[in-house]
């Protein structure tokens, strides 16, 4: 709607300079979004989809942009202002790199967790094995399924722990009888 009015005025004539009356509308839709963005400011992250750090508050300037690796650690210090009124976050790397990175796409593409050090302790935790208590497959790398199937019979309780990406862990009488993963039964 907002567009319409911006339109029709810049073709009646009606708008005495219509790059300031758009750029007037970016600047709004800034304010709106940067709101949004603010929480993120100062938190420890990590990238966990490849992201681009720019030079400059925008998508590519003139190929002024770097991809920042997955594990990599960055902070959030402040919102700028880039193209067309699109939030850009100013970023701090852990090896001294500074640039900015598309606010838009940044919750998708970094994480709160630690990825090097969650990778370790899944390896120290290790994963659910045939002859482990329900109790001790909650405690693997695994943790907690996302679905518990239950179903009681006369010859005990069989229960499936779903984890999701073809992973199961399937117990009877609460001992663990079968794990599977991936389509491959261990």
């Amino acid at each position: 709607m907002i567009f319409s009015a911006i339109a029709f005025a810049v073709i009646s004539g009606c708008a005495k300079d219509s790059k300031a009356i758009i750029a007037s509308y970016d600047h709004e839709k800034f304010l709106r979004e940067k709101a949004q963005y603010e929480p993120e400011i100062g938190k420890d992250l990590w990238v966990r989809i490849p992201v681009f750090l720019c030079t400059k508050p925008a998508s590519n300037p003139e190929g002024e942009c770097t991809l920042v690796a997955v594990t990599t650690k960055l902070q959030p210090d402040g919102i700028e202002e880039g193209m067309f009124g699109n939030p850009y976050y100013h970023v701090k790397l852990a090896d001294g790199r500074t640039g900015y990175v598309n606010a838009s796409s940044f919750a998708v593409e970094t994480t709160e967790v630690d990825l090097e050090k969650a990778a370790a302790d899944c390896k120290r935790r290790g994963n659910p094995r045939v002859g482990m208590t329900a109790k001790q497959v909650r405690a693997t790398c695994w943790g907690d399924p996302s679905h518990v199937d239950h179903r009681e019979t006369v010859r005990g309780v069989s229960e499936r722990y779903v984890y999701g990406k073809g992973r199961y862990v399937l117990l009877h009488n609460g001992v663990v009888t079968s794990v599977q993963m991936g389509g491959t039964l261990r």
